[in-house]
């Protein structure tokens, strides 16, 4: 088959840009030396780079003193000179497009893309690929069903382009992985209408051999399941009929690119009909093929996980590495191995206790202890210099000289009404343990700081079908002595009664969804709807409060 020709011609060319990264990774201090010279010397005479000595630069510490630590406001006024067509402005290369993002806390950005930049990016996917392929042969069995958001949302006044990235990824793959390897329409994937686009993906999905689900969002593949099992008999009867019954109408360009899975299948149609009677319409049963589930494993992605057994039984779930439209910031080695990808950019680190410091010290990767965490800096050929993410990783362990990372939290989302520092993640794991005991599944949830009628944490949470007043009260006792046992500050805090108990407040059923629903239309990319865990974003806030079923306990 043609397929398993593409397959083995990517393995060819993966492995040798695999055997560049191995050498690379066993000297890592070389390795990004070179990144950084190389970053440097050709962006040399920018507006940045004659405003900061670029020429003067030689060493990693004449880097240092000459630039500084930067975050995204530092760098706006440079970026919408770009934005706006100006040349030579962050980068000798001008910006062919610019990756639009929405973080958890903060606002949209636009981060500006350059082919080189992309070519770092690409490197580090394609090593990721050749591990995953290696250690997960069956993808080799069929194709992936890559979830991604739209190249291009609109443009600047200079007519540059503006969009996701991992939508761009996608257009600029061959033609034959596009149509062999990765065969959806790319119109399908930009349809606006949120629950016309899901069941789209599922209608073609239903007709290809999956042996891959590649997306960033766990939360995506889980809607994407549901949407499956409440969608059922209409898509086992499109499958029969070789129709696409949508709840808005496609337009006629996507409507054409759908050709090839607008045709009756009996057969197919049949099969899908037993496991529909015999209860079992699930994904890992409708594609026995399926090898993997690639996707963000990590913080308060590992909440959306608790539904993925229902779901795909024992499929294997590997996290998809970190890194975002900023930049790229692991290579995937092996189930629970992740490597900085030396070759890609060039890094800097903080330690996590240092970041409030005025001037704080940065290390090279070189440099980090294991089991320590740190919030990583990129310097990129897009033109981010020594730019904080605002991301906290933690080395556990090396490959080579090169050290292996996690993705913690979100530096910034520390909620700390009298010295407390409460993370994501320890509210994240808290809950997952407080509602496991009592044999409870959210959907969603998120912890809210509230002052009145004084200080104390409240628990917004929504469920499938809701338990009994005396066990949301439970709840709200075990979750508090589950931040006390995670947060040793927190129970001290609780123990002297400068905090109060948690408190529980009941979302509708399907606030989740009309949450992810309402911030797509508002123009979200899909794959970047990250609803935080702990303390969101003031609008989201508000569109709890119109989904407020009961408060308990408060």
């Amino acid at each position: 088959m043609f397929r398993n020709i593409l397959y083995k011609g990517f393995g060819l060319l993966a492995a040798q840009k695999a055997k560049q990264f191995e050498q690379a990774s066993r000297n890592c201090e070389g390795s990004q030396l070179e990144r950084l010279t190389s970053i440097v010397s050709r962006n040399s005479n920018t507006v940045y780079g004659n405003e900061h000595g670029f020429s003067s630069i030689k060493t990693f510490s004449d880097f240092k003193k000459a630039v500084p630590i930067n975050t995204y406001e530092n760098l706006l006024s440079y970026i919408r000179r770009s934005m706006e067509g100006e040349k030579s402005v962050l980068t000798e290369e001008t910006p062919f497009m610019f990756a639009t993002t929405s973080g958890t806390i903060s606002s949209r950005k636009f981060i500006p893309i350059t082919k080189s930049y992309m070519e770092e990016f690409r490197q580090a996917s394609i090593v990721s690929g050749f591990h995953l392929l290696k250690n997960h042969p069956g993808i080799s069995k069929g194709v992936v069903l890559s979830i991604f958001s739209t190249a291009e949302e609109a443009q600047t006044s200079a007519r540059i382009p503006y969009g996701a990235i991992s939508g761009r990824l996608y257009l600029d793959e061959p033609v034959l992985i596009k149509k062999h390897i990765s065969p959806i329409p790319y119109e399908v994937f930009v349809i606006k209408d949120y629950e016309t686009r899901y069941y789209t993906i599922l209608r073609c999905a239903l007709m290809l051999p999956v042996s891959c689900i590649y997306t960033l969002n766990p939360s995506t593949i889980v809607l994407l399941a549901k949407a499956l099992e409440s969608n059922a008999q209409e898509l086992i009867n499109d499958v029969a009929r070789g129709t696409i019954t949508t709840k808005s109408e496609l337009d006629p360009n996507t409507r054409s690119s759908l050709r090839q899975f607008l045709k009756p299948d009996i057969k197919r149609s049949r099969f899908l009909e037993m496991l529909f009677q015999q209860g079992q319409f699930k994904p890992d049963k409708i594609w026995p093929q399926l090898s993997l589930i690639a996707c963000w494993t990590k913080a308060a992605a590992s909440f959306y996980l608790q539904d993925f057994p229902q779901y795909f039984g024992e499929t294997p779930v590997r996290d998809i590495t970190y890194g975002a439209s900023e930049g790229r910031g692991t290579v995937y080695l092996g189930a629970q191995s992740q490597c900085l990808a030396v070759r890609s950019h060039f890094y800097e680190f903080i330690k996590e206790e240092d970041i409030e410091k005025d001037n704080p010290q940065t290390l090279a990767a070189w440099e980090l202890e294991t089991n320590k965490n740190y919030y990583i800096l990129f310097t990129t050929s897009g033109g981010l210099y020594r730019y904080n993410l605002n991301d906290v990783v933690k080395v556990v362990g090396w490959h080579n000289s090169t050290p292996l990372l996690e993705f913690l939290h979100k530096g910034g989302n520390i909620c700390s009404f009298t010295g407390e520092k409460l993370t994501e993640a320890q509210v994240t794991e808290a809950v997952l343990s407080s509602t496991q005991l009592l044999g409870l599944k959210a959907n969603f949830f998120t912890v809210i700081p509230e002052f009145q009628p004084s200080p104390h944490y409240q628990l917004w949470i929504e469920f499938d079908h809701y338990p009994l007043n005396e066990r949301i009260q439970l709840l709200a006792h075990n979750l508090d002595r589950a931040i006390c046992r995670n947060n040793s500050e927190y129970e001290n805090k609780r123990e002297s009664s400068r905090l109060s108990p948690v408190t529980v407040n009941l979302l509708k059923p399907g606030t989740y969804r009309q949450l992810r629903k309402a911030l797509v239309e508002e123009g979200t990319p899909d794959a970047q709807i990250k609803i935080s865990h702990l303390n969101p974003k003031t609008e989201i806030k508000k569109k709890l409060l119109s989904q407020l079923l009961v408060k308990v306990g408060s």
